[in-house]
């Protein structure tokens, strides 16, 4: 979205993720953090990225906490306008925290607020009630705000915002299955040893269903399953599974030609609050590459049911791999190719671009 607001003439200060104090000890490797901290770099034309100083533990519990963190990120934010002249702006805010930033931001600023997920609805180190407290004040208090699934613009509708329906979308023509992206693919399917591919790409957390993945492996011993994304959940049940692959994150340059080795691609999100608001961006990437696709039955993928095939077991997810390898069980590549179309990030942009300018006015 960022890079194509770029594009149209916005000028782009993206904050990376801050850090907690803690989050060294979960990887090691962001200790690197601590010495890139307050810093901007330019990444491409329009785009400078700022590495934020490390914030406290707990922001998502505590109003002290989170109060704190606002601060810090205020000032090193404040420093970056400073330094570049810039005293009338957009703040985009994937987060409802940031609604304790907005009183100590300088300069003249308009606020969206785009909501992607059901926040109050994830794991760990949170407090439901303040996360959905954050989230009804900066709902309240941003000039435009964006959902990407029906179900969260119901939510935010109650918080008495007027939510502007936002999907996520996908870049058609960089997933498309040209001849370079199906020669590559079918190389990385020979590398495999593998007749059949079926596989997934995305984070792998405790929202994705990896016990249907498991029996999916134990009873099709002859396909492979190939899990491309970083890993935050144990995933000991596919170490006695030799047709299991884990491979770690990989190049969003190096997916197009991934996703083309697969027979099937997959979308095997567990079905419970925080996945009923999920709008899925690799159902998108599978459908642009032309790829058949199966998923559980997710509220915002009903809708597609005539591009997209349903499971809710590893036995279902089996017996429909079966039918596409077999061409028994297979939907339209025009369906695929016009959902795709449909929501493609330049869409999505254009009209981003449209709703900011207007509130800028």
């Amino acid at each position: 979205m960022l890079r194509g607001l770029a594009t149209a003439g916005w000028r782009i200060l993206y904050v990376n993720a801050p850090i907690t104090w803690l989050s060294p000890l979960k990887n090691r490797s962001l200790l690197r953090k601590w010495d890139t901290q307050w810093r901007s770099t330019e990444v491409e034309p329009g785009i400078r990225v700022l590495e934020p100083p490390v914030i406290a533990p707990f922001g998502s519990m505590w109003p002290v906490a989170n109060i704190w963190n606002q601060n810090r990120l205020a000032r090193a934010i404040n420093a970056e306008l400073e330094r570049a002249s810039i005293t009338s702006y957009v703040l985009y805010s994937l987060l409802p925290s940031a609604v304790d930033l907005l009183p100590l931001l300088s300069g003249k600023h308009r606020i969206l607020y785009d909501c992607v997920d059901d926040h109050a609805a994830f794991t760990g180190l949170i407090s439901r009630p303040y996360v959905a407290d954050l989230e009804q004040r900066i709902t309240k208090e941003s000039d435009i705000v964006f959902a990407t699934s029906e179900k969260l613009a119901e939510r935010l509708r109650r918080y008495g915002g007027h939510p502007y329906l936002m999907p996520n979308g996908v870049h058609v023509d960089h997933f498309a299955a040209t001849d370079d992206n199906r020669e590559r693919g079918l190389a990385f399917r020979k590398s495999l040893g593998a007749d059949v591919v079926v596989g997934f790409v995305g984070g792998i957390a405790d929202w994705i269903d990896t016990d249907m993945l498991a029996e999916l492996a134990t009873l099709r011993p002859q396909y492979t399953l190939v899990l491309i994304g970083p890993v935050f959940t144990n995933l000991g049940k596919f170490a006695q599974l030799q047709n299991v692959k884990l491979m770690g994150p990989k190049p969003y340059t190096d997916l197009p030609w991934i996703v083309q080795s697969f027979a099937v691609g997959l979308a095997p999100f567990r079905l419970n609050e925080l996945t009923e608001s999920v709008n899925p961006v690799k159902v998108y990437e599978y459908l642009a590459a032309g790829i058949e696709v199966i998923a559980t039955p997710m509220r915002e993928l009903l809708p597609m049911a005539d591009a997209i095939h349903f499971a809710r077991t590893g036995e279902e997810l089996a017996v429909g791999i079966d039918g596409i390898v077999d061409g028994s069980r297979k939907t339209q590549l025009s369906v695929r190719e016009k959902i795709a179309q449909d929501n493609s990030w330049t869409k999505r942009i254009e009209e981003a671009d449209r709703l900011l300018r207007e509130v800028m006015q």
